[in-house]
């Protein structure tokens, strides 16, 4: 039921449902384990209910979560020093039909956490969560050819570690 008092918390309330996992594996490609992403997913809603949920457009809330997102975990990681516990899986890549698909999947999203940020980032915008060459390239502040040639080098990289292909 829509909130008539506050028309924002129905905003801010369909801005989570929309970026949630979003916000979630940036997080977790930072932090590298689970109770981390979630504290650093919560403070960047946190930020957003603080900032408001005024945007010109999609791609501005997008971009905007992003780089609340990264700068969070990098503050974070700043603080503390993290070790990656690669033994840990996103919730929506545990469940893989058989053993060997389970223990590729585990070399991928090690080699995942492995890559530079700026080889990262767009892998996981673009290849896992399904955002297009142009709205990565937007969210990121690069251009599309940019994207393009990262996403590619993130690839061959992820195939040289694991052997595996089609990342």
């Amino acid at each position: 039921m829509p909130d008539l008092k506050n028309p924002g918390a129905d905003r801010f309330h369909a801005m989570y449902q929309q970026y949630a996992a979003l916000v979630y594996s940036i997080a977790y490609s930072y932090m590298h384990n689970r109770e981390d992403a979630e504290d650093m997913t919560e403070e960047a809603f946190v930020r957003l209910f603080e900032h408001g949920t005024d945007f010109s457009g999609e791609v501005q809330a997008r971009a905007w979560l992003v780089t609340v997102t990264r700068n969070l975990c990098l503050n974070e990681l700043k603080r503390h020093s993290r070790t990656c516990r690669s033994d840990e899986l996103p919730e929506q890549l545990q469940a893989a039909d058989s053993p060997q698909r389970s223990a590729e999947l585990r070399a991928v999203m090690a080699a995942v956490m492995r890559l530079p940020e700026e080889y990262r980032l767009p892998l996981l915008l673009f290849a896992v969560e399904g955002y297009s060459v142009r709205e990565t390239a937007e969210i990121l502040r690069l251009n599309e050819s940019t994207v393009r040639t990262r996403v590619a080098r993130a690839r061959e990289i992820i195939r040289a570690e694991t052997g595996v292909d089609g990342t």
